[in-house]
């Protein structure tokens, strides 16, 4: 068996100062796996075993280990770089909703053509049910109007209800 390399463990604040910052952060979760993922550190000298005892993959103990070791607290914090940007503006979504205005019997077809048309973008039918909900449209159930129903049909039908 080769011999494992002892990775060493820089002492920020030591065992009892990452025990006092455990119970100030325990409402801050991500930090708080961190935390305990050092103390684990602090107490087994061994990555594979803290990563293991707290849940996490060895690899991202490393990381986490290095981070520490390298900004101390500070390198715990999650760093992110806001994932990618949407597709859609809110420009666009007020465009849009003014095109969905003036279209009758819109569908998630209809508003799926409309988006690649009009700017040049392909979600799909789930995602295109969500911008449509997004925009307040709600599904409705189709009915048939009688082609030859007169125009004051509403006020007939009153009048006949009241006799």
């Amino acid at each position: 068996m080769a011999n494992k390399k002892r990775l060493e463990i820089v002492e920020h604040i030591g065992l009892s100062g990452v025990k006092k910052e455990i119970k100030k952060r325990k409402v801050n979760a991500l930090i708080l796996d961190r935390l305990l993922f050092i103390r684990k550190m602090f107490e087994l000298d061994d990555v594979q075993l803290a990563a293991k005892s707290v849940g996490i993959s060895h690899n991202t103990g490393y990381i986490w280990l290095r981070r520490w070791n390298e900004e101390g607290m500070d390198g715990l914090i999650p760093k992110y770089d806001g994932g990618k940007p949407p597709k859609l503006s809110d420009e666009d979504y007020r465009r849009l909703d003014e095109i969905f205005e003036k279209t009758p019997n819109l569908t998630t077809d209809i508003a799926s053509d409309i988006l690649k048309s009009e700017f040049g973008v392909v979600f799909s039918d789930r995602h295109v049910s969500r911008i449509l909900r997004k925009l307040n449209y709600t599904y409705t159930k189709p009915f048939m109007i009688y082609s030859k129903m007169p125009d004051d049909a509403e006020d007939q039908l009153k009048k006949n209800v009241d006799n």
